[in-house]
């Protein structure tokens, strides 16, 4: 069964020696796919870019043109990109060498991760709208679902959340600890305006392919 916070984090950072730059290029990547162009961080950055050119700050009508366009492209990547980084962190915690170009293994079954993430998605506000603790219990029992569809690349998008559900059965307590776990962590990369995210990033990702694995091998 999985290992105590402690321990899996603890195995996370041996895992990561000499890997630490590599898997922090790949959580500065998924950033720069899915999230640094959404709505907010880009009318950041069109304030930033008007006082560089213009030396001050004056109001400029909003454009929500490429916003939107970068919502939409989120929306759309964010399955296969998890997929793939969720490869990528296995292969690392199983120690097959694992490269950058790994987190775009999930591109391979494009329609699966897609649909994947999108009945996540589904079920978790759905789950949501009754009371914020059957939210947690639905995103706790399906967290296991993309690291499900690597070992088992056959399986449809309800197979793999079937099988996590199933998995999750008595451990569901054990993964909220290891969440709650990081939240200190978690607040640090907020506070540092996101910059310590590429190292908590990885830090975390590695230990929950450890909680997966674990998990697998037990049952």
């Amino acid at each position: 069964m999985p290992q105590e916070s402690y321990d899996l984090k603890l195995r996370a950072r041996e895992q990561l020696k000499g890997k630490w730059l590599q898997a922090g290029i790949v959580s500065f990547i998924v950033w720069l796919l899915t999230i640094a162009f959404t709505e907010g961080n880009v009318d950041m950055i069109h304030s930033v870019q008007f006082i560089w050119h213009n030396g001050e700050l004056i109001n400029v009508p909003a454009t929500n043109n490429l916003t939107r366009l970068a919502d939409l492209l989120s929306f759309i990547l964010i399955g296969p990109i998890t997929l793939g980084v969720s490869g990528y962190f296995l292969k690392l915690v199983r120690q097959e060498g694992p490269i950058i170009e790994d987190m775009f293994g999930g591109f391979k079954f494009f329609l699966k991760a897609f649909v994947l993430d999108l009945l996540m998605t589904i079920f978790i506000i759905l789950w949501s709208l009754l009371l914020i603790i059957p939210g947690i219990i639905a995103a706790l029992r399906y967290s296991m679902a993309y690291y499900i569809m690597i070992d088992n690349p056959q399986l449809s998008a309800f197979e793999a959340l079937n099988r996590s559900k199933l998995m999750m059965v008595g451990f569901k307590s054990e993964l909220f600890s290891f969440w709650l776990s990081y939240l200190g962590w978690f607040l640090l990369g907020v506070i540092t305006l996101g910059i310590a995210f590429l190292w908590v990033t990885p830090y975390y990702e590695t230990a929950k392919a450890n909680f997966y694995q674990d998990l697998k091998d037990y049952l």
